[in-house]
């Protein structure tokens, strides 16, 4: 499993592409844009290296198994050399009595240091640690439950990234929508002026209802403004998430699918909650792997106490030789082997600091999954009463949008046989886009809350294929 993931994500290395022009596609499907996400979005790129940055901390921990082999190789020459005048006064006097005449000592001794040749020094040097108390297997387990947090990142961010790019459609796809009844309403409303303010100086209406007439034109005009700036925005934030400029929304080929939408709000809430808060969940499984960590982490603290000394095995050789060409008669080696204690005895106190550092981390790591689960708990509550409110109303502006239908039906009537005015179609045709675009824009938060319900659930019924 872990090499299968390993080739996914070289894979994914490999096919990374620099950021693309949308002029390549005259439409971009839902598919296209999800995997142009995984190809360039610079977050889940950085959650990749994060993963191949954890592999490399657990082939370091894992070193320490192993022999740290080090060598030396330097040469020497010293320049001015010395004479070493040796004073026998000393070793007289260690000669018995009587003997003193068998042997010639003169009172000093000219010792000729022979450095004046250049010298060849090779040293290598073995440790072996044979006994840690635990330490290393108790690294290589903090970094390997880190790996593992981080291998379930990758995938985590990118649900979470399809998840706002789906909400950002679905956003657009219903903004395009309201514009173009904006549109209508524009148009509307500019003959709704012009009637006005020819009934105004005709004498047939106040000059203050022509004035509200061109009020209601004009926040008409600035809500087709705002609309149209929100789809700039959004089609930005979903040119960042792929890595793909000069998307336009007419390029964009995405119907949301509202009976999945429905389906959501059905399913019972008691499955909901327990699958956000289960130990299938990528969220919760990373949380309970950082908390392993930080338990190991605390392992190893309490082995690196001031009672627990390290034992390794030492092995060591040396060269030296004189660069002449005499060097293999004046040359001599060396080999030592050692097994040692090392440990420290007093440190002012920094490895209990240390020790109870990582109580507080295993402590801090418990309390985040807490707090983690009552997060999602609260966020999947208010997403899932977001759905049941957006239903509710969806269904009012609904039945008001029939209700206004026939009514604008009978004022076009009422106006064909004479008993009405083309001013009172236009308003009850204003009313009936304004519940329309009630109805849109309770759409667009059904769309964001049913997809927050699904990254944090993970639950995706068979019938829906986006």
């Amino acid at each position: 499993m872990r090499k299968l993931g390993k080739f996914l994500l070289y894979t994914m290395l490999a096919a990374s592409a620099c950021t693309l022009s949308a002029a390549a596609w005259d439409t971009l499907t839902f598919d296209d844009l999800v995997a142009s996400l995984e190809n360039n979005n610079t977050t889940l790129l950085q959650s990749i290296e994060d993963y191949r940055t954890a592999t490399l901390d657990v082939k370091d921990a894992k070193a320490n198994y192993h022999p740290q082999i080090t060598y030396t190789l330097a040469g020497s020459y010293v320049y001015n050399h010395q004479v070493m005048e040796l004073d026998t006064d000393p070793i007289k006097d260690l000669i018995p009595d009587g003997l003193g005449n068998f042997f010639a000592i003169p009172s000093e001794i000219d010792m000729p240091i022979p450095v004046s040749d250049p010298y060849f020094n090779a040293q290598i040097s073995l440790v072996q640690p044979i006994w840690t108390w635990g330490k290393v297997g108790s690294s290589v387990e903090m970094y390997e439950e880190i790996e593992s947090a981080r291998a379930l990142q990758i995938g985590d961010t990118e649900k979470r990234l399809i998840t706002e790019l789906k909400a950002y459609l679905a956003s657009l796809y219903y903004l395009k929508e309201i514009d173009n009844v904006l549109s209508e309403l524009q148009a509307d409303s500019q003959e709704l002026v012009t009637l006005a303010q020819d009934s105004s100086d005709a004498g047939a209406l106040l000059a203050v209802d022509a004035a509200k007439a061109r009020v209601t034109a004009s926040q008409i005009d600035v809500s087709r403004t705002q609309i149209q700036t929100q789809m700039e925005s959004i089609l930005t934030n979903i040119e960042t998430l792929t890595g793909i400029n000069d998307i336009t929304a007419d390029m964009i080929d995405f119907t949301p699918d509202e009976n999945y939408f429905k389906e959501m709000a059905e399913i019972d809430r008691t499955m909901l909650l327990a699958m956000a808060t289960g130990g299938s969940q990528a969220s919760m499984q990373m949380l309970d792997h950082m908390i392993n960590a930080a338990q190991a982490a605390s392992k190893a603290a309490d082995r690196s106490m001031y009672w627990y000394p390290d034992i390794a095995l030492s092995v060591s050789a040396n060269y030296t030789a004189p660069m002449t060409s005499k060097w293999a008669d004046n040359s001599s080696w060396g080999v030592t082997v050692a097994v040692g204690l090392q440990g420290t005895l007093w440190d002012g106190g920094k490895k209990l600091n240390d020790q109870d550092r990582a109580e507080s981390a295993a402590a801090s790591a418990q309390i985040s999954r807490s707090e983690a689960v009552s997060t999602i708990k609260t966020t999947l509550t208010e997403n899932l009463n977001t759905i049941d409110l957006a239903l509710a109303n969806i269904d009012y502006q609904e039945a008001n949008i029939e209700l206004l239908t026939s009514e604008l039906e009978l004022e076009e009537k009422k106006l064909e046989l004479g008993a009405s005015s083309r001013s009172d179609v236009l308003n009850k045709r204003i009313e009936l886009n304004q519940a329309r675009i009630e109805e849109i824009t309770n759409r667009i938060s059904l769309a964001s809350a049913v997809y927050t319900v699904e990254y944090l659930t993970g639950y995706v019924p068979d019938t829906v294929s986006v």
